[in-house]
């Protein structure tokens, strides 16, 4: 005894001449389609998970792909699979037979599949007209079926092999009931799942998943990436922290107590203009630059003497200046992109080092791919940092840029050009590096400096960059 049947072996607390299970699935089996419905049931949750996918795709913050086949698995796999599996006709029960009527019990699914149905069906002796039993070795299976005619109506009942049909057939015999043996199946207990029906499905299903993920995976190139919205993008700084000048010198808040005759100062500018000096509040002083103090305080008695001042520093003529370029001789390329979007950012080399590469990283806008940030590297190697980093060989620096901006800068590819012994470029001795994001296909502007050192990048951005140039020597 198996233990199966040890577990579901009644308790003789009844009258029951007879009690079983039906077999598990064992109209299916006869159908002999559980691959085919199987099939079924994964094509619709393909289907669902690729409409999802397509939905998802047009959402401004798109959730990962993996919500929409857990969300497909649940509209889509769920429904098919209980109405492939658990439907009144395909679903077995229990049997029960007394004296003088037999009882079946079974649980299946309803049409709108929001709730389980439980069936109860008596059937009287004097109800059942003819059964029909084939055994197991004729259906080929592992179990037998009798077929009863109640009330002109035919009930297919699946019998498992431990049931003695020899016994059942004396049983209903001596009920009244009119027995017979066949070899043969009718075949509408045996019709299947259409499999034209299926291949249909299985189709659809799997194109519309192609479609939804493809489109899914265009669209979105970040799964899970949230859009960071305009508006709350912090301001942007420089991309590389600015030199400090050299320290002040402290200042004295003592008057000197013999103060020179004062000369005459020059005109101040005009107030509000750029790079207006503020107004010098104490006289000068002999040997000091204007808007200078001396070094330290007045020598104490007794005190050490005081050291000489800090001679001045030259003047930094690569610092940024308020309208946001570099003061000395740079030339600026075509902005390439939206003239608009953004703020602006200007980032170039204080000490005029060649422009080698850069460090990139990717963002998206509206859904829409593009390049985040572009950071220039000056060293080989280049200093560590997040994103990916491309810089040219040995002997080349950065000649100019192939920006593709449709509407944000979504791709950009660097030219390399070989650096001449004057420090300049040899736009006849040049090559390409591979795309930085992925081109729209349209004709794309190049930004050129005709043989000029490149020294830094200059443009508008927000959350991505909407606008690219190079900054020349």
């Amino acid at each position: 005894m198996g233990i199966w049947d040890f577990l579901t072996k009644p308790i003789k607390l009844t009258s029951a001449v007879f009690f079983w299970h039906e077999p598990l699935c064992y109209r299916l089996r006869l159908r002999g389609d559980l691959l085919i419905r199987c099939g079924f049931a994964l094509a619709v949750w393909a289907a669902a998970t690729g409409i999802f996918s397509l939905l998802f795709a047009f959402n401004v913050n798109p959730p990962g792909i993996s919500l929409a086949i857990i969300v497909g698995a649940i509209l889509g796999l769920g429904p098919a699979w209980l109405a492939m599996f658990f439907r009144r006709e395909h679903v077995s029960g229990s049997i029960w037979i007394y004296e003088d009527h037999l009882l079946r019990q079974r649980s299946y699914v309803s049409l709108g599949f929001f709730r389980s149905w439980q069936e109860a069906q008596e059937w009287p002796n004097a109800a059942i007209s003819r059964c029909i039993i084939i055994p197991s070795r004729a259906l080929g299976r592992s179990f037998s079926v009798m077929l009863l005619t109640v009330d002109s109506r035919a009930e297919i009942v699946g019998i498992p092999d431990k049931i003695s049909l020899k016994e059942l057939a004396r049983h209903f015999t001596e009920a009244g009931i009119t027995v017979e043996k066949r070899d043969s199946l009718p075949s509408r207990y045996a019709e299947g799942l259409n499999p034209i029906v299926a291949a249909a499905v299985a189709v659809a299903g799997i194109a519309l998943l192609s479609v939804g993920l493809g489109f899914y995976f265009n669209r979105v190139p970040n799964p899970g990436n949230q859009v960071v919205v305009r508006e709350q993008v912090p301001d942007v700084q420089q991309d590389f922290p600015q030199p400090q000048n050299p320290a002040e010198v402290v200042p004295n808040p003592l008057m000197p107590k013999n103060p020179p005759p004062e000369k005459e100062n020059p005109p101040a500018p005009a107030p509000g203009l750029p790079n207006s000096a503020p107004p010098n509040m104490i006289p000068r002083q002999p040997n000091l630059p204007s808007n200078r103090f001396p070094n330290r305080f007045p020598n104490r008695p007794g005190g050490h003497p005081g050291r000489p001042s800090t001679p001045n520093a030259p003047p930094n003529t690569s610092a940024t200046t308020p309208n946001g370029k570099a003061a000395g001789k740079t030339h600026d390329s075509k902005l390439i992109g939206n003239p608009q979007g953004g703020g602006v950012f200007r980032t170039v080399n204080l000490k005029g080092k060649t422009l080698l590469g850069f460090r990139y990283t990717m963002g998206s806008w509206a859904g829409e791919p593009a390049v985040q940030f572009l950071h220039p590297i000056y060293d080989r190697p280049p200093a560590p940092g997040t994103g990916t980093a491309i810089v040219a060989k040995e002997g080349y620096a950065v000649g100019g840029l192939k920006i593709d901006a449709p509407k944000y800068v979504s791709a950009v590819q660097i030219i390399f050009q070989r650096i001449k012994p004057d420090g300049q470029l040899d736009p006849s001795d040049a090559y390409t590096s591979e795309w930085i994001g992925k081109p729209s296909g349209k004709e794309t502007p190049t930004v050129d400096g005709a043989g000029k050192k490149a020294i830094g990048v200059y443009g508008r951005r927000g959350a991505i960059i909407d606008a690219l140039g190079l900054v020349f020597e």
